[in-house]
C-alpha cells in the first residue's frame, strides 16, 4: 500500500472509490491524482491485443481493427502531424503499430512497446517502422533525445511513477518539438457521474489525471501547451445509444465526450 502520492509524494492521501472490478483508488488532496491503491497485477499477453474483453464484455481481435483505430482513436493525431514539416516521430508504447503505419513514409518513424506480441506484429507488417528498446524508468540514450515529435498514447495511465515517467519523456523531445499525450480524463463529466463505473478505471490503469494535472506536468517539464483535444464527436462511438446510457449509472458508463484528453505540447528549451 503506498502511503504517499506517486506524482507529487503528498501524505495527504484518502481512499476515494472501488471500480467495478474491485481495484481500489486513492486521491491525492494536494494534486488530484487518482491513483490504483494497492496495484492489481496485470499482463500484455497475446489474448490482450487477440481477445480481450472490454468493458461491455464484448471480445475484440484488435490485430484486424487498423482502420476502426485510426479513425476512432489515432486519427487526430496523424492529421496533426501530417501537417508538419516531415521528420523524426517515436511513438512511445505504439502497440501494433497503427498509428506510426498512418504517417507518411516521409517521416522517420520509431516506436516502442512493453508487448512482445505487438513488436512481433510490427516486424511482421511494417518494415518502415524502427523498433527501439526503451525503458523510461531511466533517462533515455542519447540517440533518443532528438524527436521532432514524440506520441505517447494511453501509456501514462499504466504508469506506477508518472512524474519520473514524464520527465524522461520529455527528454526525447528536441527543442520546438512536439509532445503527445492522451489518457483517460478522470474529470469529465461522466468520471465524476459515474464514480467507480467509469470504464477507464480497472487492471492496468494506475495513475488517472484531469486536464488539470496533466498540464501542469507538461509546464513542469518546459512546454507550453498548445492543443487540447478530447475526441468522442467525429468517432463511432457518438451514437444515440450511448448518449442515452448516461442515464444508468449502475451500469459501467459508456464511451463519451471528455472520457479521453489529448494534449500537446511544444518543448520551450
Amino acid at each position: 500500500m503506498k502511503k504517499q502520492c506517486p506524482l507529487c509524494k503528498s501524505q495527504k492521501i484518502n481512499f476515494e472509490l472501488e471500480d467495478y472490478k474491485k481495484n481500489q483508488y486513492w486521491k491525492c488532496n494536494n494534486c488530484e491524482l487518482l491513483f490504483q491503491n494497492p496495484i492489481t497485477e496485470y499482463s500484455y499477453n497475446e489474448n490482450y491485443w487477440t481477445s480481450a474483453i472490454d468493458p461491455d464484455g464484448n471480445e475484440k481481435d484488435q490485430t484486424i481493427m487498423r482502420d476502426f483505430k485510426i479513425k476512432n482513436w489515432y486519427g487526430d493525431i496523424s492529421k496533426f502531424v501530417k501537417k508538419l514539416k516531415p521528420g523524426k516521430i517515436f511513438d512511445v508504447g505504439c502497440g501494433l503499430g497503427f498509428l506510426l503505419s498512418d504517417i507518411p513514409k516521409t517521416w522517420e518513424k520509431y516506436g516502442s512497446d512493453a508487448s512482445k506480441f505487438a513488436i512481433s506484429f510490427i516486424e511482421k507488417n511494417y518494415n518502415e517502422i524502427i523498433i527501439k528498446e526503451l525503458d523510461l524508468e531511466k533517462p533515455p540514450p542519447k540517440n533518443l533525445r532528438d524527436f521532432d515529435v514524440v506520441v505517447c498514447y494511453h501509456v501514462i495511465e499504466h504508469i506506477e511513477n508518472p512524474d519520473l515517467f514524464f520527465e524522461h519523456l520529455s527528454m526525447m523531445v528536441k527543442k520546438n518539438g512536439i509532445l503527445i499525450v492522451g489518457t483517460p480524463n478522470v474529470g469529465s463529466f461522466v468520471a465524476k457521474r459515474f464514480k467507480g463505473n467509469f470504464r477507464l478505471l480497472g487492471v492496468g490503469h494506475l495513475s488517472l489525471f484531469n486536464d488539470n494535472i496533466l498540464q501542469k506536468l507538461f509546464e513542469k517539464n518546459h512546454f507550453r501547451v498548445i492543443k487540447k483535444e478530447y475526441p468522442f464527436l467525429k468517432t463511432d462511438y457518438c451514437n444515440i445509444k450511448n448518449i442515452f446510457k448516461i442515464f444508468d449509472t449502475k451500469q459501467i458508463s459508456p464511451p463519451f465526450y471528455g472520457n479521453i484528453m489529448t494534449l500537446y505540447g511544444e518543448k520551450l528549451d
